[in-house]
C-alpha cells in the first residue's frame, strides 16, 4: 500500500526528476540515474539553506557611515584621575616595625596586583583594617585637584570629578556614566560639544602626582586599560592632549535583537553575575572577571575591587596569593593561547567610542601639574549600527525568496509543491 502510495505520488509530483524515477517502462539505469541527480540536488539545496541561515544568524547587523553632521552632539570623553603616589604615610609605634609598616600601607593603598611588602614579617600589618587604612591615607579630590575649567569656564572641581570606585581604589571622574547623581537629567549632566558650543576643551590643575585616564562614559579604569588612553601627570609637568572622536550610532531595531546576535550590550543590559559596577561595558565586564579569578584562586579579593566580596577582603596571606598569581589574574588573552592569562568573555559596548590622539605634548611650566584635553574638532562622520536582518526578514525575505528561489532551481519545488505532497500522499484515496 505505501509502496503504491509512493509510486502514485512519483509518477504525479512536479518536482524535477522524480516522474522519471517512478516510470516503470524506462531501463533501470535511467531511473536510477535521475535518482542520484535528484538527491544530488536535494543535498545542494540544504548546503545553500545552511549558507543562508548562518548569514542570517551571523550578519544580522551592519555598519555605515553617516555624515549629517550638523545636528549631532558628540560626547565628551569620561576622564578619571587617580592618585598614584603619597609622600604622606607616616606611622607612629614600635620603631623596629616603622619602615616595614609604612612600606606595607604605601603598596596597601596603592595595590595594583602585588604586594612585595606582604613577604616581610610584621605583627602589626596583619592586625591592620585594610579598607580603613587605605580610607585614611587616600586623599580626597579637594586634596588632587585645585582648579578646573570647560571651554575657559570655571568649575567646582569636585562638584563634577565625582567619586568612582575602580581596581586603583576609589578615582575621581568626570562626565562618567558610573557617577551620574539620579536626581539630574541627563543632558544637564553629560557634557556634550556641537556647533553651537564648539570642540570641547577642559583643564585641570592637580595639586598631587595623579594618573589621567580618558574614556568611554560607560567605561572605568582597569588594568588592561589601553596605554595610549592613560596618562602620568607629576607636579610641575603640564599635559596638553588633543582627540578626535567617532561615535557609533545604534538604529531602534538592535536593541531587538539578541546579543549573540548583534555581538555587543548598551550599559544597561548588565548581566546577572555583574555585580562590581551598575552599567555594563567591556572594561566592567573585565573587572568582574578579576573579581572571579581572585575568588577562584584565593578565595578572597583584594581591598580596592569595587563593591563585590565587602565582607571577605584578603588578609596578608591572601595578598600574597595574589602576587603570586599576578601574572595569571592580571593579564588577558585569547583562548587557545598557552601563557598566564584570563580568557574573559566580554562583549564590547554597543556605544562605545573610538578615540584617536592627534596630539600629545608633555612639558614643565609650574610647580602644580596641569592638563588640558580637547576635541580638535568636531567630527564630520560616524558609524551607525542597523540592523539588515529581522525576525520579519526570516519569515518574509529569507522562506520566500531564499528558499523558495534555491529550492525552485534545484529541485523544481515551490509553496504549491507543500500542498501537493500532502494531497497525493494523504488526500488522494482512489490509487489504482
Amino acid at each position: 500500500m505505501y509502496f503504491n502510495t509512493v509510486k502514485y505520488y512519483g509518477k504525479n509530483t512536479t518536482l524535477h526528476g522524480l516522474k522519471y524515477v517512478a516510470d516503470e517502462n524506462r531501463h533501470f539505469l535511467i531511473r536510477f540515474s535521475w535518482m542520484v541527480i535528484f538527491i544530488l540536488s536535494f543535498y545542494a539545496m540544504i548546503l545553500v539553506f545552511k549558507a543562508s541561515y548562518k548569514s542570517y544568524t551571523d550578519n544580522a547587523i551592519s555598519f555605515v557611515t553617516e555624515t549629517t553632521y550638523l545636528n549631532w552632539n558628540t560626547s565628551f570623553p569620561a576622564v578619571t584621575l587617580c592618585e598614584i603616589t603619597s609622600s604622606e604615610v607616616e606611622w607612629n609605634g614600635d620603631q623596629e616595625e616603622v619602615e616595614a609598616i609604612q612600606q606595607f600601607i604605601a603598596d596597601l593603598i596603592f595595590f595594583t596586583g602585588s604586594c612585595y611588602s606582604c613577604h616581610t614579617p610584621c605583627t602589626t600589618c596583619e592586625k591592620l583594617n585594610f579598607a580603613e587604612t587605605v580610607q585614611k591615607f587616600r586623599k580626597k579630590c579637594s586634596q588632587l585637584l585645585s582648579r578646573c575649567k570647560w571651554n575657559e569656564i570655571s568649575f567646582d572641581c569636585c562638584e563634577k570629578f565625582l567619586p568612582l570606585e575602580t581596581e586603583y581604589g576609589v578615582c575621581f571622574s568626570f562626565n562618567s556614566l558610573h557617577t551620574k547623581k539620579p536626581a539630574r537629567r541627563e543632558d544637564d549632566f553629560f557634557f556634550y560639544s556641537n556647533r553651537k558650543t564648539g570642540p570641547g576643551e577642559l583643564f585641570v590643575e592637580t595639586i598631587e602626582d595623579v594618573r589621567l585616564y580618558f574614556h568611554a562614559r560607560e567605561d572605568v579604569p582597569f588594568i588592561n586599560s589601553d596605554p595610549d588612553q592613560r596618562k602620568d601627570v607629576m607636579l610641575g609637568e603640564t599635559y596638553n592632549i588633543s582627540i578626535n572622536v567617532i561615535e557609533i550610532e545604534n538604529d531602534e531595531n538592535v536593541r531587538l535583537l539578541p546579543f549573540d546576535k548583534r555581538k555587543c550590550r548598551f550599559p544597561e543590559e548588565k548581566p546577572d553575575d555583574l555585580i562590581v559596577h551598575e552599567f555594563y561595558s567591556y572594561s566592567t565586564c573585565v573587572v568582574q572577571c578579576h573579581a572571579n579569578a581572585h575568588i577562584d584562586l584565593c578565595n578572597c579579593t583584594h581591598h580596592l575591587m569595587p563593591v563585590m566580596n565587602r565582607g571577605k577582603y584578603c588578609d596578608i596571606e591572601g595578598l600574597n596569593c595574589l602576587t603570586d598569581n599576578f601574572e595569571t589574574v592580571n593579564r588577558l588573552h585569547a583562548k587557545g593561547f598557552d601563557k598566564p592569562g584570563l580568557v574573559c568573555d566580554c562583549l564590547p559596548s554597543c556605544i562605545e567610542p573610538e578615540y584617536k590622539i592627534v596630539s600629545d605634548t608633555k612639558g614643565v611650566k609650574s610647580s602644580r601639574g596641569e592638563i588640558s584635553i580637547k576635541l580638535q574638532s568636531l567630527p564630520s562622520s560616524r558609524f551607525k549600527r542597523i540592523v539588515v536582518r529581522t525576525t520579519m526578514d526570516l519569515v518574509g525575505g529569507y522562506f520566500v525568496v531564499s528558499i523558495g528561489g534555491t529550492a525552485g532551481l534545484f529541485i523544481g519545488a515551490s509553496i504549491l509543491s507543500i500542498v501537493e505532497t500532502l494531497y497525493l500522499l494523504c488526500l488522494r484515496r482512489n490509487i489504482k
